[in-house]
């Protein structure tokens, strides 16, 4: 609203209150306020239309005052004087003077007065969208006339031009040519298109991304509207890109070719490698084969020497303390002669088991097994080598039936005896406990625990390995108590054969606990079925 002041002189209208209930309207409010009212209201305390009366000669005298007060506030005043009211001069300027208007009259010149309010409000509106969008806007908008001439630029096209733009062809301004762009898209703007591309200016060779459309104003023939944007940085930037995929891709397709080469070699590496691992299974094989008849030669010869010496010749030492000494070491080395060849026996038989597992070529006469003859059996085996150490007991915990296994009983019972073997090799005196359990999991375990030094948290995986052995204790490397490295392997190899687990465990407070875990025969996890459904030949495996 502009704030329009009238002054109407001599109208028939003289009680300012009447006349102002008489002019409202729908959106418009009045109010009718003496002079002094009207200079003291603050604007928000404002009606649309205020009217005031001028008929005293006090009130006449401060018209002046009164219009001071009134300067840039958005309402209407409407003032009554009587028809010998002289306006000065210096005041008429500031007022729209009418003479004689009824209320029907000044009700018009409000309506004319509200509809031009509404013409400037969209006025300033579409103003200020303009500004925001100039100001928001970083490129260049340009409007031509249909002779390409500019009728609107906004600064940076002035800027880009170092000129005022105006009236000068929109290709001069812009790319610097003296005739129009051949990419213009001025015919098909016309259709009603609106047409968007990028090009690159022959002025500084910058590339632009440009939307053109139809600009219609009343009035006028339709306007030419075009809005660029520079996207040289970004296409440059694009460009840096892609010729940075061509490089990586051209050192990917390197490197992968590279990879291809090496994995090559690699296969044919471990194809070699597969070939010498068979070459030296086999060649193991054959070697602890042919190994075991001379050393059960010698072996058995050692102990006929060792047991007729002492029967036949010993006797006759007694004659002499010195043949009595030589003679008790002849007999001593005679023993150690035949301990060393049942240590190397060993030796060989690892050997040739762990050649043959791994070659694929040692006999599994799996069958139905009942676990708890094959611990019994297993025991009876190993009875003898704790009877010869008074420190050491020997406790089997198993339950008098198992649920059945499905496997080659001999290879259960070698697992068992290295296991029982081991414990009372490395426990020097305490209690070995062999137990056995069935667990949630359909899964029988068997477990043997020893009160011995106990095996380092760090080796207990490695001890599974070829030819590791764990150092437990104060046994050292050359004690004679050591095995060959072979036996805990070998124990893995035929677990894992059956899909089960072997692991080495804490036994509190002190020692090892060995954890075999083997699957049940599928269909049974209680009791063993009736003797006539199980081969018996599992009921004492050969030692």
């Amino acid at each position: 609203m502009s704030g329009s002041r009238v002054l109407v002189c001599g109208g028939p209208d003289r009680d300012a209150r009447l006349l102002a209930a008489r002019l409202a309207a729908p959106g418009r409010r009045t109010a009718a306020f003496s002079l002094d009212t009207m200079i003291r209201l603050e604007a928000k305390a404002l009606p649309d239309m205020a009217v005031v009366a001028l008929f005293e000669p006090a009130d006449q005298a401060r018209l002046d005052e009164a219009l001071a007060g009134l300067e840039g506030r958005p309402v209407h005043v409407l003032f009554l004087a009587p028809g010998d009211f002289a306006v000065p001069a210096e005041m008429a300027a500031a007022l729209r003077i009418f003479r004689g208007l009824d209320a029907a009259g000044i009700g018009a010149l409000l309506d004319i007065l509200a509809e031009r309010d509404a013409a400037v409000r969209e006025t300033i509106g579409a103003t200020a969208w303009r500004e925001a969008f100039e100001a928001g806007f970083p490129g260049y908008v340009i409007a031509c006339d249909p002779d390409l001439r500019v009728v609107y630029a906004n600064p940076p096209v002035a800027r880009r031009a170092g000129r005022d733009p105006l009236g000068e062809p929109c290709h001069t301004i812009f790319h610097g040519r003296s005739t129009p762009c051949p990419w213009c898209p001025r015919e098909a703007v016309a259709d009603g298109q609106q047409v968007a591309m990028e090009i690159q200016s022959p002025l500084d060779g910058r590339f632009f991304s440009s939307t053109s459309a139809a600009l219609r104003l009343p009035g006028r023939k339709p306007l030419l509207l075009t809005l660029f944007y520079d996207v040289t940085d970004r296409n440059m930037a694009l460009s840096r890109l892609k010729a940075l995929n061509r490089d990586l891709e051209r050192r990917v397709d390197e490197r992968t070719d590279a990879l291809a080469r090496q994995t090559e070699d690699m296969a044919k590496a471990n194809e070699r490698l597969r070939e010498l691992d068979a070459l030296k299974s086999g060649f193991l094989a054959t070697v602890t084969h042919d190994l075991r008849t001379p050393l059960t030669s010698v072996l058995g010869f050692a102990k006929l020497t060792r047991r007729d010496f002492i029967k036949d010749f010993m006797p006759f030492s007694e004659v002499s303390d010195k043949l009595r000494r030589k003679g008790a070491r002849i007999a001593e080395n005679l023993g150690i002669i035949e301990a060393e060849g049942s240590r190397l026996t060993r030796l060989v038989n690892d050997f040739l088991d762990l050649s043959k597992i791994e070659a694929g070529r040692l006999d599994w006469n799996d069958r139905l097994v009942d676990a708890a003859a094959v611990a019994r059996a297993a025991i009876d085996a190993v009875t003898g080598e704790y009877e010869q150490n008074q420190a050491m007991a020997l406790v089997m915990d198993i339950p008098p039936r198992l649920p059945p296994l499905r496997l080659d009983p001999d290879r259960l019972m070698q697992v068992l005896i290295n296991l029982l073997t081991n414990a009372v090799r490395h426990t020097g005196e305490g209690v070995v406990t062999l137990s056995a359990s069935l667990l949630a999991t359909r899964r029988l375990e068997l477990r043997v625990s020893d009160t011995g030094p106990g095996i380092p948290r760090e080796e207990r995986e490695r001890i599974f390995d070829k030819f590791h052995q764990a150092r437990r204790g104060d046994t050292t490397a050359d004690s004679p108590s050591r095995g060959t490295g072979l036996g805990l392997a070998i124990c893995k190899q035929i677990v894992d054969r059956y899909g089960g687990s072997i692991r080495a465990e804490d036994n509190p407070p002190r020692g090892t606990s060995f954890v075999v875990e083997l699957p049940v025969a599928a269909g049974d996890a209680g009791d063993l079925p009736p003797k006539a459904a199980v081969d018996r030949e599992a009921d004492r495996p050969a030692s």
